[in-house]
């Protein structure tokens, strides 16, 4: 099977206005449609908005309007006939903290899986559980990684990766809203390309574009340079194909990645036991 996947990927201002944020979503995946994009790549929380910076706390969200925009969202990726990476919040349990999550929705607007934020800050901790296990799933015959975040700060997450095959990350971001530019504007544009060169990986790194916003989405390449980014604090749409003709000469040094034990630990913070969080296939 030929390896041909062409990612889009989208940043535009998060906010705590869910169905503000799937009007965003809705119309970025019939502009990657129209680029011919076989996936639409979504920030960290775009949907739901993100807890701790758009708004305190879960404490009288409303779930049924989540779920709403999600099924919509859904039936819009069946009728494009996309793929759809969505950065969401999990409902798990009145008294359970929700995950921060990335859903996995079909051409068919099936949700095959989820991956829950395994690396979470100690403000993540507040609003969110842990997720404890890493998520991979072939497309178009590209072996697709998905991450969020503060996972970047964890060199193992993405060497766990590339030992499952993984060759392409998706790693959706909010470093947005804040006052004024921190260390973030300068280190995830490094961590990323240096985790790409260090496990001969491509990876979209996607960022909210709400003021202050970091940096912008970006394509980084195994060779440690970005082939492609947005503007900052401005929404937009990036197109990639993968794979992009890179030659592999000048950077095939490293052929052995880094080995993990079979017992590490992929999670900061506390994952809960909930079944809905164990079944990457349940509902939103």
């Amino acid at each position: 099977m030929k390896k041909h996947l062409r990612v889009a990927s989208c940043q535009f201002p998060v906010s705590e206005e869910v169905a503000k944020n799937a009007g965003y979503i809705g119309g970025y995946m019939k502009q990657a449609h129209e680029a011919g994009a076989h996936l639409l790549h979504t920030s960290e929380a775009c949907l739901s908005g993100y807890a701790g910076s758009d708004f305190d706390s879960f404490s009288g969200f409303d779930w049924d309007l989540l779920r709403g925009e999600t099924d919509r969202l859904r039936r819009l990726a069946k009728e494009l006939g996309i793929w759809l990476i969505l950065g969401s919040s999990h409902f798990l349990d009145d008294d359970v903290k929700p995950t921060n999550c990335l859903y996995v929705v079909t051409p068919k607007g099936r949700i095959v899986d989820r991956y829950d934020k395994c690396m979470c800050t100690t403000t993540d901790q507040k609003a969110y559980s842990a997720g404890n296990r890493l998520v991979s799933r072939t497309i178009n015959g590209v072996e697709v990684g998905f991450a969020i975040c503060y996972d970047i700060c964890y060199p193992q997450i993405y060497a766990a990766y590339r030992e499952r095959g993984v060759t392409l990350m998706l790693h959706s971001f909010y470093n947005a809203r804040h006052r004024e530019k921190n260390c973030l504007a300068v280190l995830n544009r490094r961590q990323v390309p240096t985790r790409c060169a260090d496990n001969l990986m491509w990876a979209v790194a996607n960022n909210s574009s709400r003021p202050q916003s970091q940096w912008a989405s970006f394509v980084a390449r195994p060779d440690a340079t970005i082939a492609q980014q947005l503007k900052v604090n401005q929404a937009g749409m990036l197109v990639h194909d993968f794979p992009d003709g890179l030659s592999q000469r000048g950077w095939t040094h490293n052929r052995m990645p880094m080995k993990l034990a079979s017992s590490e630990v992929f999670h900061l913070g506390e994952p809960s036991q909930h079944s809905r969080q164990r079944n990457g296939k349940a509902a939103p």
